[in-house]
C-alpha cells in the first residue's frame, strides 16, 4: 500500500504566536480643556502619542518636552508623565497602548530601545495608516475582532519598519509580576461563566487577595472586578454579533446570572442595550454585503 502523508508532515509554512492587547487606539483632544493628568503607564505596556495637528506639551519622568505637528513621542511600561496645550491653539493627537506577546514574552515591544521622540519624514502616511485601524472599529459585523487585530498589528510592523528600533542590550523585564498577571487573566478569561471571587482568583497564581488586588491593578490599570466585567462584557459583544443565542443564554455564558443587571450594565458600557447593539451590528454587516 502505497503510504500517504499526513498534512502535518508538509514543511511548515508559517507560524506565528501572537497575544495582542490594546488598551487605547484612537484620535483624542482637539479641544481646549484638554490635558491628561499626572499617570503612570502599566508595567507591560507601550504607548505611542503623536501630534497631528498644532503642539502640545509632556512632562515624562520629570523631564519636559514640547510636541509639535509629525512628532511621534514613545513611551515604556512604568513612564511617568502629563500632558496639556495651549487652550487657544488646541492639539490633535493620535494614540496608542498596547503590549505584543510572542514566544512567552509579555510584551515584544518593551525589548526594542525606541527612541523617546522621533519626527516623521512623512506625517500624512503615518495618519493615513493610522485611519485604517480606525476603520475597522467602525466596520462591525461577526469577524470584528479579526479585522481589528490584523489591521493593528500591520500598522504596528509598519511602525517598526519605520523607526527601525534597535534592540536593547540591557533590557529587564519584572517577568515574576507580569507573568503572574498575565496567569491571572488567562485563568478568568477560561471561566468568564462562572462566579470568580478575589479569593479563588488570587489562589489560582497563588497570592493573598489583598495582594493579588494591588498587584493587578499596577499592571493592568484596573481593579481586578473592574478588568473582568470589562471581558464578560466584550465577551457579551461578540455572541451578540456572532450567534443567534437567546439574551438570557448569553447574559449566563458570560457570568451574568440575572438578564436585567446584564442589559443595565452593557447599555452603561456600550451605551446601546444588547437589542439594539445586535440589531445594528447585524444592520451593519447587510449593508457592507449589499444585501
Amino acid at each position: 500500500m502505497k503510504y500517504l502523508p499526513y498534512h502535518h508532515d508538509l514543511p511548515l509554512a508559517f507560524e506565528g504566536r501572537l497575544g495582542l492587547r490594546v488598551h487605547w487606539f484612537g484620535r483624542y483632544a482637539g479641544y481646549p480643556e484638554w490635558h491628561i493628568k499626572k499617570a503612570r503607564l502599566m508595567g507591560d505596556m507601550v504607548f505611542f502619542f503623536f501630534v497631528e495637528t498644532e503642539s502640545c506639551w509632556v512632562v515624562i519622568n520629570g523631564v519636559r518636552l514640547n510636541l509639535r505637528a509629525g512628532d511621534l513621542l514613545v513611551g515604556r511600561g512604568g513612564d511617568e508623565f502629563y500632558f496639556g496645550h495651549q487652550a487657544e491653539r488646541p492639539h490633535a493627537s493620535l494614540s496608542v497602548s498596547l503590549a505584543l506577546e510572542q514566544g512567552g514574552v509579555a510584551n515584544r515591544l518593551l525589548h526594542y530601545a525606541f527612541e523617546r521622540r522621533y519626527t516623521l519624514p512623512d506625517p500624512a502616511s503615518y495618519v493615513a495608516e493610522f485611519e485604517k485601524v480606525l476603520a475597522t472599529f467602525r466596520r462591525g459585523g461577526p469577524h470584528q475582532d479579526l479585522a481589528i487585530a490584523g489591521a493593528i498589528i500591520r500598522w504596528l510592523a509598519g511602525v517598526l519598519d519605520l523607526l527601525r528600533p534597535a534592540t536593547a542590550s540591557n533590557f529587564s523585564e519584572p517577568t515574576a509580576a507580569v507573568d503572574r498577571i498575565l496567569s491571572a487573566e488567562e485563568w478568568a478569561l477560561s471561566r468568564l461563566g462562572e462566579c470568580i471571587t478575589i479569593k479563588s482568583w488570587a489562589a489560582s497564581v497563588r497570592l493573598n487577595s489583598d495582594y493579588f488586588a494591588r498587584l493587578f491593578r499596577k499592571n493592568t490599570g484596573r481593579r481586578p472586578m473592574e478588568w473582568l466585567n470589562e471581558r464578560r462584557l466584550q465577551r457579551a459583544s461578540q455572541l451578540l454579533i456572532s450567534t443567534s443565542q437567546p439574551m438570557h443564554e448569553i447574559a449566563e455564558a458570560c457570568g451574568f446570572l440575572c438578564p436585567f443587571y446584564f442589559s443595565r450594565k452593557f447599555k452603561k458600557h456600550f451605551g446601546k442595550t444588547p437589542t439594539s447593539y445586535r440589531r445594528k451590528s447585524a444592520l451593519t454587516g447587510l449593508i457592507q454585503t449589499g444585501n
